[in-house]
């Protein structure tokens, strides 16, 4: 019932599904999507010369991951591999006179901070933490870095692991992470934070004195709404607080002269559903300005200009990420690039410029091409270069084309998805068609290049799929107005925006109404539940790390207060809110053949909500299979997992929505 075996050739549908033409052009296959190299960290070095960044290799033979540093010159050229280590080398940070890069690395065992001369030369070991660093920061003269790690074991504790009296108090005996400072020449190390709070970001003033810092009370997921900003005197280890306001303060950048720190802040304590502003403070303390009050979307983390003139930060706009400014001095935020696509994981750090901030370099990729290492001047029109091909082996692969749609919801409000066509689309003719609900609930698509366990639309459209992504309301990158629009609506709106958006599709002529799929993870899984219990027009779904009873969910989950901001109460208080929005509750009503998948170790999403479903439909006789994916909490982090998830979903809707018999 729970076995998890591979099933990559039942990737191989029968070739009569689809056009001949279409199989002899071998497009993306599960494998070749499931060992594509990504990329993570993009840093520019001070100089804007050079561009450091990590790729990850996954391995499918002995399902894992290797993370190594790469740098490549601005200009252009060869890439130059820094790193060839079985250990997880990451977060690659220049020195501030560019001539070495620090990093994590845990090929020593537990994450360490390393030392590498970009002239050559073996890494250095720069830290001995029992515990393993999280976050690092250079001093601004490259003489220091502090780093943030959780504190040592008590002899009593160490003692108590090795005899393993390791009984798990709820609640109880956090392990604070604390802020330390190393000494690059001596490795001498001077511990600072002394708070049973943890530590994250540290930040260094502009003259070494002082380290910005985010903290929040315990390491619970639940309490990252709690953050504040604080600030502590490296000399005397004196700390104060500097923002501390009813949501979460986060993301603190110094200006050029030290007088000034730029943050985001929610003045919400409902933060699931409302959005940060960006704020300025002065160091010493005082009062707050908020800058682009009037800003539609929520800005990401904040770096200053050189001349502390402008706040630079990237922005979710929409289905693209792009970079903005503000005036210090206040005025009108003003978008600055024309990225045309998604910038992965820059785009939730602070843009990595040149110490002069002539230059940016990000991570970008579009809907029909894969993430690769840009660079672009920003004293110059935008003009960004590709510097990298991370995945030469697609060279010839055909690959699916896309488009921004938007359609009307049941209530008139506009709604936008991302549209991926088949591969070798032909005009006129209608598609089987697989609607990917994305998480959060506050998650939204975006013109990403879509090849992974839970971006799937490139590895669809290569089996003659078409890939319907709605961003449905109370996703994120559209204001706060519709972020929270599904405000004790779990069901409501969001449901019908799927359905009046298919609805669209099949009145424009390319979606086959009688081919219908659905799936998703997390939210996209409780949406896809839901979905199964309230229509019969999908002839299966896939419900990935599920929500499935919001009351059993509830208390059983680490985000308790996401739960309170959307349904406005604790279930005790209202549980009619919370069964209204179960799909267990309407079970009965449940006709659709259904694939439940769900890591085991899964935190956010217990098993219990995959387990309940499962019964659900199994004793109310509806085609129903579970898989558990052993090791996984609530995403897929194993390569021969998130290939084996591709080729699952694959094979039962082609089973129950194309009636094709797959390989064995």
């Amino acid at each position: 019932m729970t076995r998890c075996v591979p099933l990559w050739p039942a990737a191989l549908l029968v070739v009569a599904a689809f056009p001949a033409a279409l199989a002899a052009q071998s497009p993306l296959s599960v494998e070749q999507a499931a060992g594509m190299r990504q990329l993570g960290s993009v840093q520019l070095s001070p100089d804007g010369k050079w561009v450091a960044y990590t790729l990850t290799v996954p391995d499918l033979k002995e399902s894992s991951t290797n993370p190594d540093l790469w740098m490549v010159p601005a200009a252009g050229g060869a890439p130059v591999r820094l790193t060839n280590h079985k250990g997880v080398d990451d977060q690659p940070r220049w020195s501030p006179d560019g001539r070495s890069i620090a990093f994590l690395s845990s090929r020593s065992g537990k994450p360490q901070v390393h030392r590498l001369a970009v002239a050559g030369g073996e890494p250095e070991q720069l830290t001995e933490s029992k515990t393993g660093v999280q976050a690092f920061a250079w001093s601004p003269d490259g003489g220091r870095i502090a780093f943030v790690a959780p504190r040592d074991p008590t002899p009593d504790e160490e003692r108590k692991q090795k005899e393993k009296d390791d009984a798990i108090e709820v609640d109880r005996n956090f392990v604070p992470a604390r802020l330390q400072v190393v000494d690059v020449a001596t490795r001498a190390v001077t511990a600072l934070s002394k708070g049973d709070y943890q530590v994250m970001d540290p930040r260094w003033s502009p003259d070494g004195r002082q380290i910005a810092f985010t903290t929040v009370p315990t390491p619970r997921a639940d309490d990252m709404r709690f953050s504040d900003i604080r600030v502590i005197d490296v000399a005397s280890g004196a700390e104060r607080m500097l923002a501390a306001g009813p949501g979460p303060d986060a993301n603190p950048a110094w200006s050029p002269d030290g007088q000034w720190i730029a943050y985001t802040t929610n003045p919400s304590k409902a933060s699931a559903m409302t959005q940060a502003r960006l704020a300025v403070v002065p160091a010493a303390g005082g009062a707050s300005r908020t800058l682009g009050a009037d800003f539609l979307y929520q800005p990401g983390a904040p770096v200053f200009s050189p001349d502390g003139q402008q706040l630079w930060f990237w922005v979710q706009a929409r289905t693209r990420t792009e970079l903005y400014r503000v005036p210090f001095a206040g005025g009108a935020v003003t978008k600055v690039s024309d990225v045309g696509g998604a910038t992965g994981a820059s785009g939730y750090a602070p843009p990595s410029l040149s110490a002069d901030g002539a230059a940016v370099a990000f991570g970008r990729s579009a809907i029909d091409s894969p993430e690769e290492v840009y660079v672009a001047r920003l004293d110059a029109p935008w003009k960004q270069v590709a510097l990298t091909t991370n995945n030469p082996e697609l060279k010839g692969v055909p690959l699916a084309r896309g488009e921004v749609i938007r359609w009307k919801g049941k209530d008139g409000m506009e709604i936008e998805g991302v549209l991926t066509y088949p591969v070798g689309y032909q005009p006129g003719r209608r598609y089987p068609t697989v609607a990917v609900i994305h998480g959060g609930p506050s998650g939204v698509w975006t013109e990403a290049f879509g090849a992974t366990w839970y971006h799937p639309a490139q590895v669809y459209a290569a089996q003659g799929w078409l890939v319907f992504q709605p961003n449905i309301r109370g996703s994120s990158g559209y204001g706060e107005k519709f972020l929270g629009a599904n405000l004790r609506d779990w069901g409501g709106g969001d449901f019908q925006d799927i359905q009046t958006g298919l609805d669209d599709l099949v009145k424009r002529g390319v979606a086959d109404s009688t081919r219908l799929a659905q799936t998703g993870w997390s939210y996209g899984g409780y949406m896809t539940a839901w979905t199964l219990t309230q229509t019969n027009r999908f002839k299966a779904v896939s419900v990935g790390a599920g929500l499935t009873n919001m009351y059993s969910m509830y208390s059983t989950n680490d985000l308790q207060m996401v739960l309170e901001d959307y349904f406005g109460a604790e279930p005790w208080d209202d549980e009619q809110a919370y069964r209204r929005a179960s799909a267990m509750v309407h079970i009965k009503k449940a006709r659709t053949p259904t694939l439940i998948l769900h890591g085991q170790v899964d935190t956010r999403v217990p098993v219990g909500q995959a387990q309940e479903l499962y019964m659900g439909l199994k004793k109310n006789d509806v085609p129903v299979e579970l898989v558990f994916f052993p090791r996984e909490p609530h995403g897929l982090l194993e390569p021969r997992h998130q290939a084996d998830k591709l080729a699952r979903e694959l094979a039962f809707f082609a089973k129950h929505v194309l009636g094709a018999k797959t390989l064995q």
